[in-house]
């Protein structure tokens, strides 16, 4: 029996209730249509972090994936995401991540130090070193200052390693 080599093309209509869906996510309204607050909120992030400052990447990583459902277009959030995903070798997810904080916040230092942690996790190294180079240019200006000594680090790392 002979195979089509041509593929069918995948049925991208969506249900009503998915689009209903598709719309809270992208408006960023998941907490109200939950009925989750703000200090609900503020609790799963407490809770994340201490779960991520104790070493258990994997138990926060869920609070920090529901917390940027909740709110997609806060840069801290996901930051916390990008350094759980990076820390689980989940190198997708934080390079989509740090795509999103660079999209929010083009000036911040900490969307592109992920971007090219997650490049490295990829085997993309060219890419690595691009971000890494904008990270550092920013991270010298930027309030998030601690990130300084990780971008140099990182850099130096590339730099032996990759040159």
């Amino acid at each position: 029996m002979r195979h089509s080599r041509t593929k069918a093309k995948p049925d991208m209509t969506m249900t009503e209730s998915q689009q209903d869906l598709a719309r809270i996510l992208m408006n960023g309204s998941l907490a109200k249509e939950l009925g989750i607050g703000d200090p609900e909120l503020n609790l799963a992030l407490a809770m994340a972090n201490a779960q991520l400052t104790a070493g258990n990447a994997k138990k926060a990583f869920p609070d920090y994936a529901m917390l940027v459902l909740c709110r997609p277009l806060d840069a801290d959030l996901q930051c916390g995401l990008a350094n759980c995903a990076l820390l689980l070798q989940e190198y997708e997810v934080a390079l989509q991540s740090a795509s999103t904080i660079i999209a929010l916040s083009p000036t911040d230092c900490r969307g592109y130090y992920f971007s090219a942690a997650a490049c490295l996790g990829l085997g993309c190294t060219d890419e690595a070193k691009e971000d890494i180079s904008d990270a550092l240019r920013l991270a010298e200006s930027s309030p998030h200052r601690n990130f300084y000594d990780a971008c140099h680090d990182l850099n130096t790392y590339l730099e032996a390693r990759f040159t």
